[in-house]
């Protein structure tokens, strides 16, 4: 079974990251994208919300399962697969993982406007986070 404070640690990580990007949200999308301090910001936030996702899901996968992820992105399918998120859910995280990976390897293409658009995206972090931690506070097992 997945270890409770592992995926406790990332789920905090992820919601205190998922705070900070709100509150970059809250800002004037014209000022983000003039300044570079809070593109930064909301690049790096962005990154450790996503990491903090998929650590979570290999993780489960991992601990609760034989199934080993081919990529990042399926990790969040594979966890479709067992029941743990939503079909829908898992493709639009499967996306986000790709977002990860852009932000760390290919940051000279990284578009502010794009970054922004992503800001308006967090619900689905948020849910998964939701799915996991009702799932750890159920011993496991499928969602519902």
């Amino acid at each position: 079974m997945a270890d409770p404070e592992i995926v406790t640690r990332r789920l905090r990580e992820l919601g205190r990251r998922l705070a900070a990007l709100r509150a970059l949200r809250a800002g004037d999308p014209h000022e983000f994208l003039r300044d570079l301090a809070l593109q930064a910001q909301a690049e790096r936030h962005l990154q450790l919300a996503l990491q903090s996702a998929i650590d979570v899901a290999l993780h489960i996968l991992a601990e609760d399962t034989d199934r080993t992820p081919q990529d990042y992105g399926s990790a969040f399918l594979l966890l479709a697969d067992e029941e743990v998120v939503p079909a829908d859910l898992a493709a639009r995280l499967r996306l986000a993982a790709g977002l990860r990976n852009l932000l760390v390897h290919a940051y000279l293409e990284i578009d502010p406007a794009q970054v922004w658009r992503h800001l308006d995206r967090l619900d689905d972090l948020e849910s998964f986070a939701r799915l996991v931690q009702d799932r750890l506070d159920r011993g496991a097992g499928p969602v519902p």
